[in-house]
């Protein structure tokens, strides 16, 4: 009996080993994978159409902005109470800022920044913020000045680290220094008179205690000037090294630069000041005395810098 052949599979006809891997993978996996092909390519074009849309919208912009006819605009929204419309407007024109000044310009906010920086009323740009509109808005902090100084005809203001500040207007009353006979520096440039320095220190305290105080027992639009003429006792070591005057040119004898004063004594500044306050409390008014001695050891149990 004759045995049946087998037929022999050729290996032709065989899978790869690809096909086999295919066949044999899970078919979810590769579902899985084609959503998440599916999905990048979505995100991709996105991102393509946004990159071409802020392109086209930035073209858009500059062309509108070259053909339009702007005026720029500066403005200050945020400057301190007692700055001036005067010195804020002088601050603005300090900007350098014109009409004719190129807009779409990159370079043109770093060199409105620069400007303000030069200027002796700014101690620092913060920002200068420009529009598409035309506004340029500036935010700056400002010197504020404590005291001021005649110079011949000139006026100038002198902020709490000695810069000499150009004369401009300003809302708030400002104590005068006199005694110092050497000449101050220019506009932007600090003092370096230790007697100027010491008479700076005696205002800028009085002034941050008198703005903590109730407003009725304010002394600081009372004083009118402080004479630096005898510090550290130079024209006589007995008399009050430095003296206040009031409006009413009534003298207020400080005494010492603050933490200059001699132990065992002269009170220290904040004894000094309870004195101060103490005296004006007491009449409402510190020209109803003949002077005021600041300078007597005896503590008053009045602290001016204590609450309650």
């Amino acid at each position: 009996m004759a045995r049946k052949r087998t037929k022999k599979t050729s290996k032709k006809d065989s899978p790869g080993l690809l096909a086999r891997l295919l066949a044999e993978s899970d078919s979810e996996w590769w579902k899985q994978f084609a959503r998440q092909m599916r999905r990048l390519l979505v995100v991709v074009i996105l991102l393509a159409g946004a990159i071409v849309g802020l392109r086209y919208l930035d073209g858009y912009v500059h062309k509108i902005s070259s053909e339009r006819d702007m005026r720029l605009m500066v403005e200050f929204p945020n400057y301190p109470q007692w700055a001036s419309e005067e010195l804020i407007e002088y601050i603005c024109l300090s900007s350098g800022v014109n009409g004719n000044d190129p807009l779409l310009d990159k370079e043109l906010v770093a060199k409105w920044a620069g400007s303000l920086a030069r200027n002796p009323w700014v101690k620092v740009v913060r920002q200068v913020h420009r529009n598409y509109n035309g506004r340029v808005v500036i935010d700056c902090e400002l010197r504020r000045p404590v005291a001021a100084m005649r110079e011949g005809p000139r006026l100038y203001y002198i902020d709490l680290e000695g810069v000499v500040l150009p004369n401009m207007p300003v809302d708030e009353h400002i104590v005068e220094l006199r005694g110092e006979p050497t000449k101050l520096p220019r506009p932007g440039e600090c003092v370096s008179s230790p007697s100027l320095m010491a008479g700076l220190g005696v205002l800028a305290l009085i002034r941050d205690v008198d703005e903590q105080m109730p407003r009725q027992e304010r002394i600081w639009r009372k004083l009118a000037k402080l004479d630096v003429s005898n510090y550290e006792g130079r024209i006589n070591k007995t008399n009050s090294h430095l003296s206040l005057y009031t409006q009413g040119d009534t003298e207020i004898r400080w005494g010492a630069a603050v933490g200059r004063e001699r132990p065992y004594y002269e009170a220290p500044a904040k004894y000094k000041l309870a004195s101060l306050y103490r005296a004006f409390k007491k009449f409402g008014s510190l020209d109803k005395y003949q002077s005021v001695e600041l300078r007597n050891l005896r503590k008053e149990k009045t602290d001016p810098l204590r609450k309650g």
